[in-house]
């Protein structure tokens, strides 16, 4: 009995060993070489919209910081603001994308499935939905973050809302998306 599980050990140690790469993990966790791949995500690099994000809203409220009259304090606020709806649209838009990828290419079920799934069709209503909603919760703090009178005069900016740009937005995260399926 005893040489019948010491057989079992040996077995799997066997088994475990062989399943890991060449050359292992030296000591700390880190791969030969000595820097981690992929940076502080783990190998897995960050979505482009959180890349993006900073240097976009800085760009607007830039822009517009002259016309609000903004303090510093408001103007931190702003920048997060943005870049905070910017990232929450593209990551929702880009859910939504994923989910249209997979549903062309036969969801979890395989490739196999995806010829009879030749009528799926991106759901723009939903992601529009989505998106509004998205624009009505950033709307409410950026009231609570300006003057009523700065307010108003951000409103009449077309140019810094996102709630006008869905299409442009949606093509830049469809562009951006690689299918994982």
């Amino acid at each position: 009995m005893k040489k019948f599980l010491f057989t079992i050990a040996a077995c799997l140690v066997a088994v475990i060993a062989s399943a890991q790469p060449m050359g292992g993990r030296p000591m700390g966790g880190r791969p030969m070489g000595g820097r981690p791949m992929g940076g502080p995500t783990g190998g897995m690099q960050k979505p482009f919209y959180e890349l993006e994000s900073d240097s976009i809203a800085d760009a607007k409220i830039q822009d517009v910081a002259g016309r609000l009259d903004l303090t510093e304090k408001q103007f931190e606020k702003m920048i997060k603001l943005y870049a905070q709806e910017f990232e929450e649209i593209c990551r929702n838009l880009q859910m939504s994308v994923r989910e249209f990828q997979m549903m062309q290419n036969g969801g979890f079920r395989g490739n196999a499935m995806a010829a009879q799934n030749t009528n799926v069709q991106f759901d723009t209503a939903a992601a529009r939905k989505t998106y509004d909603q998205i624009i009505a919760k950033f709307d409410k703090r950026y009231k609570k973050a300006l003057e009523p009178e700065q307010y108003e005069v951000w409103k009449t900016l077309s140019a810094t809302t996102l709630d006008n740009k869905f299409s442009s937005i949606l093509q830049h995260v469809q562009e951006n998306t690689q299918s994982m399926f």
